[in-house]
Parts: structure tokens; sequence; C-alpha cells
């Protein structure tokens, strides 16, 4: 049986704010299942050295509503 892309299917996405060094701002909008590592390679090529990332959390999740966490990234030396 061949599966065919359907335009109608839901794809969970959650929005993240990247705040680089250089002091620019960036919202991506990407895939729930999508990897944090290929995330951060992706922001990194896009804007350069990152600061710290912001995760938007969706109103549905259990505890938060309009929440944010912020997580700073430490490279190693």
């Amino acid at each position: 049986m061949e599966q065919f892309y359907n335009p109608t299917t839901h794809i969970d996405t959650m929005k993240i704010t990247v705040n680089y060094q250089s002091g620019h701002r960036q919202a991506f909008i990407v895939p729930k299942n999508m990897l944090a590592l290929d995330f951060r390679k992706l922001a990194e090529k896009i804007g350069g050295k990152i600061d710290n990332i912001e995760f938007s959390l969706s109103n549905n999740q259990v505890g938060f509503y309009n929440a944010e966490i912020k997580e700073p990234l430490f490279y190693p030396e």
C-alpha cells in the first residue's frame, strides 16, 4: 500500500526563541520531535553563537500556562 502526503495531517510544533551572543533574537517554529542537537546546529548555522534558548510551552501542557523555560547553553572548553 502506498503512502501519500496528506496536507491535513497535523504535526505537533513548538516555538523556540534563540538569543544569540550578538544580541539578535530569533523565533523558530519546529516539530516537537526534532532532536535538540539538530535544532542547536540549525540555529547556530543561521545566527552564530548562541547565548540561550527559550522553550515556549503550549497552554495544554499540564502545570504550565504561558510559561517559558530558559536554559543557557554551555560550551566545552
